[in-house]
């Protein structure tokens, strides 16, 4: 498996015992911090990755593309590395802040998601929301009442944070599996399927 934009790789642990080998890449760049790139195992970018055509049966791509400055060339290069059969596994926001600025471009609906797989070959198997209305506006409350006067500085100052916070996304989660309303997102999880014809 490729963990394609891996940063401090959160999601190996859920992967690694379903996979022989687990591989990030990343591209150090003005915002990264040592702790951020000392998991990379390949420094590199998504639209040139340095492996060879057909070498992976999976690739993770979780919150990378709108940080990509051509998509259609990222999708290219995950399908060009994988196997006859393999599987992208992408996750894109639809709503959310401008954050890693300067390197922040691109929000996607689950059309233009669609358009850039089909459009490169691949073929869908899956693509979901994240979420509805209220688990987006849950998500968004809690972000800003956790960065509200800073990042608590004290671990009693964390807790109460956390805690409200935690309430928070307890509370508008509830109400999005009551009233889900899936127009409005944070974003989608899509799984493609490469597809040699």
């Amino acid at each position: 498996m490729l963990d394609a934009g891996c940063g401090v790789k959160p999601y190996e642990e859920i992967f690694r015992n379903f996979v022989d080998v687990y591989i990030g890449i990343d591209v150090p760049n003005s915002l990264s911090t040592n702790k951020s790139m000392k998991n990379v195992d390949v420094y590199g970018s998504v639209l040139y990755m340095p492996f060879k055509s057909d070498s992976f049966d999976t690739i993770l791509s979780t919150q990378v593309l709108e940080h990509v400055t051509d998509p259609s060339i990222a999708l290219k290069e995950f399908y060009r590395i994988l196997n006859h059969n393999g599987y992208l596994i992408l996750t894109a926001p639809l709503t959310w802040g401008l954050h890693e600025i300067p390197i922040d471009y691109y929000r996607y609906t689950e059309y233009g998601l669609r358009y850039l797989a089909e459009m490169n070959k691949f073929e869908i198997v899956y693509i979901e929301p994240r979420g509805g209305f209220w688990g987006m506006i849950g998500q968004k409350l809690s972000g800003y009442v956790y960065y509200w006067y800073g990042v608590p500085k004290t671990l009693i100052g964390e807790a109460a944070k956390r805690a409200v916070c935690a309430t928070i996304q307890i509370l508008f989660s509830t109400l999005d599996k009551l009233d889900l309303h899936e127009r409005d997102t944070l974003g989608y999880v899509m799984i493609a399927k490469k597809v040699v014809k």
